[in-house]
């Protein structure tokens, strides 16, 4: 004889109704990473893959974060750009005497000061008199010799001997003088910095012995001390280098106070120079012009 089938409870069905909507549930495939929702239009959030962060990366490729905007243009510089303000370097040269045959040595001050300077649409130039440069291979003190400091709006410094007879008002005028200024050959470095940097130009960036270029050798935190002008502080320093056959140059540079240190070292014939900062005046910027009156 047939059995007879027994329907199931109620109580079953609901149970197996929910089994059943729980495994539609988890077999919905996960929402993409790359196709992020923003729930609220209050929400200021900005993914990895909008255009708004590639635009920033690539302006500042050597940061991990974006790099500051500041809206006054003289407030944001790596070097006082502010005309009066100067640095005084005191050191020694040392040089191969040609009468004695015996190395000679003497104490010397280089003063560096902002003469001049002038804005431009992408970048500001100030205008140097002196530089610690200056005192490679001199058997003494030199006059001060002219020379550009150039700072971009995306934070690339440039430095430029000039002649003693240059003409200024090129920097005004000409602007084809100005693009062989802003040369790769004449870049120190772009800041924010870090150690293994490199800057020059191009060709000498892809050489495998990082010579021929301005390399960041080191960072670190220094307490500055006993440099007239400058109180006391605690600040971020890093070590640049330039390498070459012949010779090597380093400099220790500091935002917002500039070159902190100075030497050059020649390696046939002596030719040495050794400078640190001594004095530190940056000048007060001029006072704004007063809006119109109400």
């Amino acid at each position: 004889m047939r059995s007879q089938k027994k329907s199931p409870a109620p109580s079953e069905i609901a149970g197996l109704s929910l089994i059943l909507a729980l495994v539609a549930v988890l077999s919905i495939p996960p929402v993409a990473a790359e196709n992020p929702v923003i729930l609220r239009a209050s929400d200021k959030v900005r993914f990895l893959d909008s255009g708004e962060f590639a635009r920033d990366a690539r302006t500042t490729s050597t940061s991990e974060s974006p790099a500051k905007v500041n809206p006054d243009p003289l407030s944001d510089r790596f070097f006082p750009f502010t005309p009066g303000t100067w640095w005084l370097y005191r050191g020694t040269v040392t040089w191969s005497d040609q009468q004695t045959e015996k190395e000679a040595q003497a104490e010397v001050t280089v003063k560096m000061t902002v003469q001049k300077v002038i804005e431009k649409p992408e970048f500001t130039i100030a205008i140097l008199s002196g530089f610690p440069r200056d005192l490679d291979w001199a058997t003494g003190d030199v006059g001060p010799m002219p020379w550009l400091l150039i700072e971009t709006k995306r934070h690339e410094v440039f430095l430029d001997s000039l002649p003693p007879d240059f003409d200024y008002a090129k920097l005004e005028k000409d602007a084809a003088s100005l693009d062989k200024l802003l040369s790769g050959d004449n870049l120190l470095f772009r800041w924010p910095l870090k150690p293994g940097m490199k800057f020059g130009d191009p060709e000498c960036l892809r050489r495998d012995d990082a010579q021929y270029c301005w390399v960041v050798a080191a960072q670190e935190t220094k307490k500055l001390v006993e440099i007239r002008g400058l109180p006391p502080r605690s600040a971020e320093v890093f070590l640049l280098e330039y390498s070459t056959n012949p010779d090597d140059t380093k400099m220790e540079i500091s935002p917002g106070i500039g070159i902190i240190s100075y030497q050059y070292h020649h390696h046939g014939t002596v030719a040495r120079t050794s400078l640190a900062l001594v004095e530190f005046h940056p000048a007060q910027p001029p006072p704004a012009a007063p809006g119109p009156k109400p």
